[in-house]
């Protein structure tokens, strides 16, 4: 299904520009989690040699690094959790848990030789598009404090949409005495044993880590604003005849794989808006839950979610619902009024002792990469590109900002399906716009030091927008229920509006009327660019990083 057409023609521009004494284009991937690990097997893939992936943790991973709460799992299957061209074929178990996934992205680094690529400890201040030398140049600082500035011919940002924890503005939070942290940030030396343990929030991370918390803390109060559709997971341990089966004969793993995609496809029927589908689903869960869970000590109101089925991501667990009917756990509807030093309150007053408060309570999602400022074409900075919601081409870029991409970018994530299958389409997307770029280097009568810029014109990027949004106003996103895939004013930046194989056809291959392609010779530097002296190129003049370390608990 993958074809690999971005791939194959990025193989013949480098051979091509080799052959014509011109270098393949430089890059910079920022971001070293599962996206940006997946551009830099495709870059060496490619034959590009040239480009750096710079990351601000420690390690590669992303947030499977960052995400170590007890229970931290993948909720799509194992197989479909891994890049179709860098499979792995041996997972434990159907929903691999945190620890495998890391080891998993830490293997592909070894096993495509990404090390001497990577800029680890590295914060990207800003990025600006030269237009004079047709580069971009990314302001970063080392883990040691050092600053400089990297020179490339594009840059593609992998940062993802779930990377800055967000943690509510409760009033007297500054004044709690206990420990207290984001599930993305756990504190793994703090003994919750017998513990009066608070947690915000009950979504996707609070499924997974409440109940490893419940079987330790003496009591648990979990304040949520809405209770979710939950179902239960059919996860297993995969057999020894099994595991050999996908480790050995090609032909099962593809055809196991594609088992998994279209049953979750399958899927996307239930997020359509007020579908049949949708409406039985939701009844089966929540005749289910009333049945299994309501009772006098768990009333309605905390289980059976009052919005559509979808309109929030859709959970699957099957220890949630014994965690919070476990004695010694409470789920609290009332809103937070306040916190004290010791306790959690609630607007109805009520005080609830707590020696440790966790917060639950998701991510930044919908401000992409507002912590960078990113200047493209007359000065113009992506935050005003997006003032009114991001959205990008295809998800992947933007008018005014050329050779520059994005991965898992604005409507580009996924209730259903997975969100590594998006990704290979994204990149197969940026290695065509790649491919393009360099043959327009390479085409006769052009100078050997001649400047090249792709963009996505800008009737086709609002001839894209206009259709997302058209196929947004037909899915379940658009109700009325507040999530982490709208901004304040409703708009959803996140998803992704119609089934990944419209996706698969729209991304296959790079329809040249909606790029732009220029070639210029180089002209004086611009001053909007100017941040002192630049590195020669993406790695030319950068230090090698040594072996990725292994993680602690990624055995």
């Amino acid at each position: 299904m993958a074809l690999n057409i971005g791939l194959r023609r990025m193989q013949r521009a480098v051979r091509a520009a080799r052959q014509a004494g011109r270098h393949a284009p430089s890059v910079i991937v920022v971001g070293a989690g599962m996206s940006g690990l997946g551009t830099g097997i495709q870059l060496a893939r490619a034959g590009v040699t040239d480009f750096t992936i710079v990351e601000q943790s420690d390690g590669v991973g992303g947030t499977w690094r960052d995400n170590t709460y007890p229970g931290s799992g993948c909720d799509v299957p194992s197989h479909l959790y891994s890049f179709s061209f860098a499979s792995k074929t041996d997972w434990s178990r159907r929903f691999a848990e945190q620890p495998e996934i890391l080891t998993y992205a830490e293997q592909c680094v070894e096993r495509y030789g990404l090390a001497p690529h990577l800029r680890l400890g590295t914060t990207v201040n800003d990025a600006c598009f030269d237009e004079a030398s047709g580069t971009w140049k990314v302001s970063v600082t080392s883990a040691q404090g050092g600053s400089e500035v990297l020179d490339a011919d594009a840059v593609v940002f992998a940062c993802g949409q779930l990377n800055r924890p967000a943690i509510p503005d409760l009033p007297g939070l500054d004044s709690f005495g206990g420990p207290t942290w984001h599930s993305a940030r756990w504190d793994h030396g703090v003994d919750l044993k017998g513990k009066r343990v608070a947690v915000v929030g009950s979504g996707a991370s609070a499924i997974q880590f409440v109940p490893p918390v419940a079987a330790e803390a003496g009591q648990l109060s979990i304040f949520q604003r809405s209770s979710n559709y939950v179902l239960p997971k059919p996860d297993r341990v995969y057999g020894r005849r099994e595991r050999w089966l996908l480790s050995h004969v090609r032909a099962y793993e593809l055809a196991y794989r594609w088992r998994i995609y279209w049953s979750l496809e399958t899927k996307w029927l239930a997020f359509r808006k007020d579908s049949w589908a949708g409406r039985f689903l939701g009844k089966m869960i929540t005749k289910g839950i009333r049945a299994e869970v309501v009772s006098e000590r768990m009333p309605e109101e905390s289980v059976v979610p009052d919005y559509p089925v979808g309109c929030k991501r859709l959970l699957i667990s099957n220890d949630w619902y014994p965690a919070i009917l476990r004695p010694t756990v409470e789920v609290v509807n009332e809103p937070i009024d306040h916190v004290e030093t010791d306790a959690v309150v609630t607007a109805d007053g009520k005080r609830r002792p707590a020696d440790v408060l966790i917060f639950g309570t998701g991510f930044h999602t919908t401000d992409f990469l507002s912590s960078i400022p990113i200047t493209g074409r007359n000065g113009r900075t992506l935050a005003s590109a997006w003032e009114d919601g991001a959205r990008a081409y295809l998800g992947i870029t933007v008018s005014g900002f050329p050779n520059c991409f994005l991965l898992y970018g604005p409507n580009t994530n996924l209730g259903h399906n997975s969100i590594l299958f998006m990704v290979e389409r994204q990149l197969n997307v940026v290695l065509q716009a790649l491919a393009l770029h360099t043959e327009a280097r390479c085409a006769d009568g052009v100078a050997a030091d001649g400047v090249s810029a792709i963009e996505v014109t800008a009737d086709a990027y609002d001839r894209d927008d206009a259709r997302i949004q058209r196929l947004m106003a037909g899915t379940t996103w658009v109700n009325g229920c507040r999530s982490w895939y709208k901004t304040a004013s409703g708009r959803v930046t996140n998803n992704w509006p119609t089934w990944t194989v419209r996706y698969w056809l729209d991304t296959l291959r790079l329809r040249p009327g909606d790029m732009k392609v220029t070639t210029t010779l180089p002209v004086a530097p611009v001053a909007a660019c100017d941040m002192g002296e630049t590195s020669p190129s993406a790695s030319e003049a950068l230090p090698v990083a040594g072996p990725v370390s292994a993680h602690p608990i990624a055995t």
